[in-house]
């Protein structure tokens, strides 16, 4: 056996025990990275309506597209190279594009330039799966299911006490501060991951399929801009027919160059195998499902109540931390329940039960929203239930994936629910954009397109449960002690071995 193939057999943990100060280190950095990509959309969806009225755009929710569109396409080649040149190394790469866009949309000097910010930032996506694909490798066996859990949900120190330091940002310094603020957390991020986390031993031959990306990617876009476009246009008009035709051709050419690429950007022989599935679609369903909240919570706080709406509490953006800063220590609680329910029960439940609030949540909100009370207790359902779906994608997603293609297949999942969820915000805004109106104010939307992106939430979320339940649900051949088997915590020990 050869020096590098030793290496890629056997990965060293940080620690044969458990939790060490430098192993803290690490995971908080790395909790944290995920959490500032979630932050990221939060305060961009907070911020819309400062910046359609800076720029004098109804286009704002390109902002949250292009964000997470990008994501999509470069997880799964950020993932590729990660198998072949090691999984910080790609990591931090991606945190210095993404506060790269971040500085870039901090001084934007027109909307376009702000959206090509938001597409580097994007980078930083890919960073919900490397963090955890990185701790799979390197982290002890004991330490594992927590840290993979959290990861994708966070330890509360940042989700819960950033709202108000975000709304202190909006209020004093507008939307430029925020991104400001991102540019100073990444590098600081690196730097404790480049010295806390060792890199992992796994190397993994791939091929980058780049020509699959720009397909993807530009079928995609192109698409979602007919659709945002086609209200404004006109359907029928040739401008939108020619977008949809020209997105329709390059998915097409993407469809075909999956078939004849060995390795391609979206390996779908992955998703013949059914606990892979269940990860990628209920995790994008929750992830789509829970774009809406994120965008509509804003509104509905921040909308003067005076608007002449049956909804708006007035409220600013400092105060709006009442509201998101509860619903953050929610979505915390989920993903630590996560973490302790399966060492008795498989993940798939726990994306059941966080569905279902979510679907719950949804519905609570489409007839109940317009006291503070009201909305609160809409947030924090959707926060706890984002926990719950959140926190099992990893666990899903370890418990089925060979160590030796972890960042390949879990780039694959990403791809399912960034590009999922990129293309929700679209047609949510293209239901509101029936019923709004543009004043000096900003957008202004009427009660039936709220309802309407509530009822898509609720229906999204609902879709997801049914799926995991019925036609994704584990094969009859499955006993019950493989349900409950901590898989996790199993997989890990195998590696060591």
């Amino acid at each position: 056996m050869t020096r590098r193939q030793s290496r890629t057999a056997h990965p060293e943990p940080t620690d044969t025990q458990g939790w060490t100060l430098r192993l803290a280190a690490s995971t908080v950095a790395m909790v944290m990275v995920v959490e500032l990509v979630a932050l990221s959309y939060t305060m961009t969806s907070t911020a819309l309506p400062s910046v359609t009225r800076h720029f004098r755009t109804g286009q704002g929710g390109w902002l949250l597209t292009c964000y997470m569109l990008t994501g999509a396409v470069v997880s799964p080649l950020l993932g590729k190279l990660a198998d072949l040149h090691g999984k910080r190394r790609v990591l931090l790469g991606a945190m210095a594009v993404a506060a790269t866009g971040a500085a870039v949309s901090a001084t934007a000097p027109a909307f376009g330039v702000l959206l090509a910010g938001r597409c580097l930032e994007g980078f930083a996506i890919s960073g919900m799966f490397l963090t955890y694909s990185l701790m799979r490798d390197v982290y002890p066996p004991r330490t594992l299911p927590l840290a993979a859990s959290i990861s994708v949900t966070g330890i509360g120190a940042f989700g819960v006490g950033v709202p108000f330091l975000v709304g202190w940002l909006l209020d004093t310094f507008g939307f430029r501060g925020m991104y400001t603020f991102n540019v100073i957390v990444m590098v600081v991020l690196a730097v404790v991951i480049r010295f806390s986390t060792p890199e992992t031993a796994l190397r993994h031959r791939a091929r980058v399929d780049y020509v699959g990306a720009v397909l993807l990617g530009g079928g995609l876009a192109l698409v979602l801009v007919a659709v945002s476009k086609g209200q404004q246009w006109g359907w029928s008009s040739s401008s939108v027919i020619g977008l949809f035709a020209a997105g329709l051709a390059a998915l097409t050419g993407f469809a075909a160059q999956v078939r004849r690429t060995a390795e391609p950007i979206l390996d779908v022989a992955l998703f013949t195998r059914r606990p892979i599935l269940l990860a990628a679609v209920t995790g994008a369903t929750a992830y789509g499902a829970t774009v809406v909240p994120a965008t509509i919570l804003p509104i509905l706080s921040l909308t003067p109540a005076s608007a002449g709406h049956t909804y708006g509490l007035g409220m600013t953006a400092f105060a709006f931390a009442a509201i998101a800063s509860p619903q953050a220590f929610a979505q915390v609680v989920g993903g630590v329940t996560v973490s302790r329910a399966v060492r008795r029960l498989a993940a798939r439940w726990c994306m059941v039960a966080g569905l279902s609030l979510i679907a719950a949540a949804g519905l609570f909100l489409v007839f109940f929203h317009d006291t503070q009370g009201t909305v609160l207790t809409g947030a924090v359902c959707d926060g706890l239930g984002t926990g719950l779906a959140y926190g099992s994608v990893p666990n899903m997603v370890i418990a089925e994936t060979p160590a030796e293609e972890q960042a390949s297949i879990a780039g694959s999942v990403q791809v399912c629910q960034s590009g999922f969820a990129s293309i929700v915000p679209v047609i949510m805004f293209a239901i509101m954009a029936g019923s709004s109106t543009v004043s000096p104010a900003g957008v202004l939307y009427a009660e039936p397109g709220i309802r309407g992106a509530l009822l898509l939430m609720t229906g999204l979320a609902l879709g997801g449960v049914l799926l995991a339940l019925t036609v994704l649900a584990p094969g009859r051949h499955r006993t019950a002690r493989d349900e409950v088997a901590p898989a996790p915590v199993a997989l890990a020990e195998g590696q060591s071995k």
